[in-house]
Order: C-alpha cells, then sequence, then structure tokens
C-alpha cells in the first residue's frame, strides 16, 4: 500500500457573476503556512517532493526555460517549455504550489495542490488547484503531469500578453484589440469606487480578454449562449448558519471579447459595471446569498433594468422564473437559453422593487443580512424568505409576486 499525506484541507471554490461555476459546497477551510506544511512533511519521498515543487514554482517565476523543464521527464517537458516561454512574458510574482494532498505509492506520486501567482501590478494572488503526478528516476522525482483540477492557466491555453492601467491588469488574447477594453474596465472601476464606496474593490483588478466563447470555455469551463462577462471568485466561508467570506482568494474577470464588441456603447458599460460590482462585493457575499439577488444587484447598480422584460414573461410573453427556484447556490449558472433569460429578468424585477419600496439602502441592507449569524438556515428559498421577513418585512412569495408586475 502506498502513503498518504494531508497537508491542507480542501479550498472551496465558486464563480460568481454571469454564466458560470459549479454548485459550491461551503465549508471552512484551513491555509497552513509554508513552515507548517514544511513541518508536516517526513524527511523521505514527501520531503524531496515538496522539495521538487518549490523549485518548480521558482523556475516557473523566474522564466527559467530549461531548469523548470528539468523539474519534469517525457511529455511533461515539452509542455512546460511552451507554458514558461508564455509565462515569461506576465511578469510572474509570488509563484507559489502548496500542496493539500499527497499520495505515493512505490516510484509514484500523485498530488493535489493549489498553484498562486500575481501578475505584476496585481493586488491579490489568483489561486487555482491543479493534479500533479510525478515518478522516481535514478536522480530523484520529476513531474509527469501536472493538470488543472478547475482552471487551466491563461498562459497554457494561449500566449496571453499583459496590458496594465492604473487600477486594471488585463491579460490579452493574441490578435484582440486591448486598448478599448482596458479603457472600459477602468472607467467601470472608477464607476464602482464612486457608487459603492464602502466596499472592499482591490487596488488592481485582473481581467483576461478572451477572443470568443471557444476560448472562454477553455479558461473556465461551460459558458451559456449570450454570456458576454464572467466573474470568477475563489473564496473561504466561515462556520454555518451565516457562511459568510472569511477571506478572498482569487478573483478575476474574463470579458468575451467578440460579444463585448457587438455590444452598443452602453450596452459594454453596463456589462463592465456588472462586472466590477461582483468584484466589489464578493468579500460580502455569503454563501446563502441567493443568485438572484447577487444578479439583481449588479443589474440595477449597472442600470440594466429588465422589469418590462419580467412583466411581459408574466404576461405569457415569454417563459418566467420564480425566485424560488433560483435561490439555491449556483442556480442562476446552471441554467441557459430561455430559461437563464428569464432568470435574470426575475432577478433585475425583484431588485427594482426592493429599491421602489426600500431604497438602494434597502437592497444593501438584504444583501448583508445573510451574512447574519442571528438568522439561522441552510441556503435556499427558505432561509431566503426568512431574511427578507427579518430584513424588509416583506416575504418571498409577496416579493415575487409584487416583482412579476
Amino acid at each position: 500500500m502506498g502513503a498518504r499525506l494531508v497537508l491542507a484541507g480542501l479550498v472551496t471554490l465558486a464563480a460568481a457573476g454571469c454564466g458560470g461555476g459549479g454548485d459550491p459546497a461551503p465549508r471552512a477551510s484551513a491555509t497552513p503556512t509554508p513552515d507548517a506544511e514544511l513541518a508536516a512533511a517526513p524527511p523521505d519521498d514527501e520531503g524531496a517532493l515538496a522539495a521538487l515543487l518549490r523549485e518548480r514554482a521558482q523556475r516557473l517565476e523566474q522564466g527559467d526555460g530549461a531548469a523548470y523543464r528539468a523539474t519534469a521527464t517525457g511529455a511533461q517537458r515539452r509542455r512546460d517549455g511552451v507554458a514558461v516561454r508564455r509565462a515569461r512574458r506576465m511578469a510572474l510574482q509570488e509563484v507559489r504550489l502548496r500542496t493539500d494532498e499527497l499520495t505515493t505509492s512505490g516510484r509514484r506520486a500523485k498530488v493535489a495542490v493549489v498553484l498562486s501567482y500575481r501578475v505584476r501590478g496585481m493586488s491579490r494572488p489568483f489561486r487555482t488547484p491543479r493534479r500533479i503526478e510525478a515518478v522516481k528516476a535514478g536522480d530523484g522525482w520529476r513531474i509527469t503531469s501536472d493538470r488543472p483540477r478547475a482552471e487551466p492557466l491563461p498562459w497554457e491555453i494561449a500566449a496571453f500578453r499583459v496590458v496594465r492601467s492604473r487600477h486594471v491588469v488585463l491579460l490579452v488574447a493574441p490578435g484582440v484589440d486591448a486598448a478599448p477594453l482596458r479603457a472600459g474596465l477602468e472607467r467601470a472601476y472608477r464607476s464602482i469606487r464612486r457608487d459603492l464606496p464602502r466596499r472592499d474593490l482591490p487596488d488592481s483588478v485582473l481581467a483576461v480578454a478572451a477572443r470568443g466563447p471557444a476560448q472562454t470555455e477553455r479558461l473556465t469551463g461551460r459558458v451559456a449562449g449570450g454570456v458576454v462577462a464572467i466573474a470568477n471568485v475563489s473564496v473561504e466561508w466561515g462556520a454555518p448558519p451565516a457562511l459568510e467570506v472569511e477571506r478572498v482568494l482569487a478573483q478575476r474577470m474574463i470579458v468575451v471579447v467578440s460579444r463585448w464588441r457587438r455590444q452598443d456603447e452602453a450596452g459594454r458599460r453596463s456589462t463592465l459595471v456588472h462586472e466590477m460590482t461582483h468584484t466589489a462585493l464578493d468579500p460580502d457575499t455569503s454563501a446563502r446569498t441567493p443568485p438572484w439577488l447577487i444578479e439583481g444587484v449588479a443589474m440595477h447598480v449597472s442600470g440594466d433594468d429588465r422589469r418590462a422584460e419580467a412583466a411581459a414573461r408574466t404576461a405569457g410573453l415569454a417563459r418566467s422564473m420564480k425566485l424560488g427556484a433560483i435561490s439555491r447556490p449556483a442556480s442562476i449558472y446552471r441554467l441557459s437559453g430561455r430559461d437563464q433569460d428569464a432568470a435574470y429578468a426575475a432577478a433585475s424585477a425583484a431588485a427594482e422593487e426592493i429599491v421602489a419600496r426600500r431604497g438602494s439602502k434597502g437592497l444593501f441592507r438584504l444583501y448583508d443580512a445573510f451574512n447574519d449569524s442571528s438568522i439561522p438556515g441552510r441556503p435556499g428559498a427558505r432561509t431566503t424568505d426568512r431574511v427578507l421577513r427579518r430584513t424588509l418585512g416583506l416575504s418571498l412569495a409577496e416579493l415575487d409576486a409584487a416583482a412579476a408586475g
């Protein structure tokens, strides 16, 4: 039998925003310091593998192609050669490979890691989970496979270049004109700084300019038709019932440039402000916050009012959506086509109805109330109803009926 060493709890991954993500299973998660990891690792194969991973991270950060490839063997060496050439253009900083779980069996090993890195100018590192396999050769351990568990790294997809502005680090796919998007993102950032001054918008936001839907799906998984931008986030959630965000581990925005360019000027601005709103609100978004409220707030802030569409759908002109059906985590993001359109219309109508009754302060009071540990309940419609009643004196059914017009 092989040896199995668990060095850290798994980090909860989520995707907030328009059109992406899985079904987050909230849990608390510990993040040990590098010193704690080293202390936990036995001074044998596990220790040698830990040293190999540190070497690999360091050489990637330095852009040292020969030394980086030397940590691998076989086909992985060829993949590493392409990856390190592309990564070198990004000015990577603070590259780390943190081991979550390690299993050895004879001369082979499997390692679950979290890769973290900064692109120069980023306020927060970006973290993403990966699976590594290694083999023990005559001169030590070598990597045979280094694959993403979730999102591939940008430099594994294409030769992205980096374009920076005061508050945005933009990774730009080959063949994409960065100027309009860079300017639009910077304007969106300033707009959110002005309109949501008490929210935790980082000093610099990471954004990716993907050429089209196919490239976007390679970066983040399935993207529903019509989705123009996605805000990805990885967080640590606290204990129930509040399940509030204890720490934002990683944030980025992906813009599907081919679709974004087809929008008119107002639409382009609204899209970027919408996603920037998610970025600012990530630290305040409990795992209990219903998707209709997450999206409804972002639509309200970005001026995307869909009450007329929701009313038309209720009148039977198109498919409609009940708020209870989009109160569970990730429920909107699993939809596609007409169902997702109906969900966004319902979310907008609900947010605007709350603003009409209680003002924008009431809308944000509701948003923050899902972090209140004195309100019991798991994520879903029942807890949403309970928070609504406690905060605004309004039931979910009453809000649903009022928003439907």
